[in-house]
């Protein structure tokens, strides 16, 4: 059964070709659906089985979030509280939700995650990426490496095996890609590069958490390895750029983290100029970015 959503005042294709600009804007015009897939654009007016009337409104595609943490259980107020006391983010604090997503039971994880998602779904994001969710998403990512938890302080490498080896084996079935937070504190360059091997080796899309503290060799190992995005990428050298411009790897951009760290925010425009492909995304997450809105972003 076809419909139509008619009246729209503005259209945003983000087809150049198909309408005015860059985001292809077509003024008062029409969209027909058939079986959750767009068929046809033209005036206002066409035909369908059913017509939705959008009231002279602006249509635009859902924005897609491509990186975001929703499964998590606990707050971490107290660290908001000491950064905004001027206290540097370091990235450790995801330990304080670990643990209380560790204690979490199943309904009520399911239950927080879906209340983010009714935000998200509200505030126009119809799809998402996240970590183990894959009752809602296809989009799901192992981020098993994103920092290493008390038990294995000073044991960094050991851990490393424990997430290429047992860890990726019991989520294999139930995610799409593998990830690994490459940064001082986190995963050093070759801990990361094991990472993503044995992501490649368990047939993984690989994406890559670099350049969110400080200058580092993550991009770099990124582009080497093929990552679909290396996300974060507050700073990115000169050479950088030009090897993300030179490769297929996107950079995502989280400012609303960058926002709540007192980061810096990433020059876009910068990487836009230079060639790169660049996204945006929210991170949402309880420690550094707890927003679902793309919007915001």
């Amino acid at each position: 059964m076809t419909l139509v959503i008619d009246n729209i005042a503005e259209l945003i294709t983000n087809v150049p070709d198909l309408g005015e600009g860059p985001l292809g804007i077509i003024e008062n015009a029409s969209v027909v659906v058939d079986g959750g897939k767009v068929v046809a654009i033209g005036p206002a007016g066409a035909l369908a089985d059913q017509r939705l009337d959008a009231g002279g409104r602006c249509v635009l595609p859902g924005f897609v979030d491509s990186h975001t943490h929703l499964v998590f259980a606990g707050e971490r107020a107290e660290e908001f509280t000491r950064r905004m006391a001027g206290e540097p983010y370091d990235g450790g604090g995801i330990r304080v939700t670990t643990e209380a997503t560790r204690a979490a039971d199943r309904p009520a994880l399911r239950a927080s995650l879906d209340r983010r998602l009714t935000e998200a779904h509200r505030a126009g994001t119809t799809t998402v990426a996240t970590s183990l969710a894959a009752e809602v998403t296809t989009e799901t990512t192992f981020l098993g490496a994103h920092v290493v938890p008390n038990e294995y302080q000073g044991r960094a490498d050991e851990y490393t095996e424990l997430v290429c080896g047992p860890m990726l084996e019991a989520v294999r079935p139930h995610v799409r890609w593998m990830d690994v937070f490459c940064e001082t504190g986190a995963f050093d360059v070759d801990q990361s590069r094991a990472v993503l091997q044995a992501g490649r080796k368990a047939g993984l899309g690989l994406r890559l958490h670099a350049n969110q503290l400080d200058y580092g060799p993550g991009v770099r190992l990124g582009v080497e390895m093929g990552c679909a995005s290396v996300d974060h990428c507050t700073y990115l050298s000169d050479d950088d750029l030009e090897m993300l411009a030179a490769g297929a790897t996107v950079a995502t951009f989280l400012p609303a983290a960058d926002f709540s760290t007192r980061q810096p925010y990433p020059d876009a425009r910068r990487a836009l100029d230079a060639g790169v492909r660049v996204a945006i995304a929210s991170n949402c997450n309880p420690g550094s970015s707890y927003t679902t809105s793309i919007s915001f972003c």
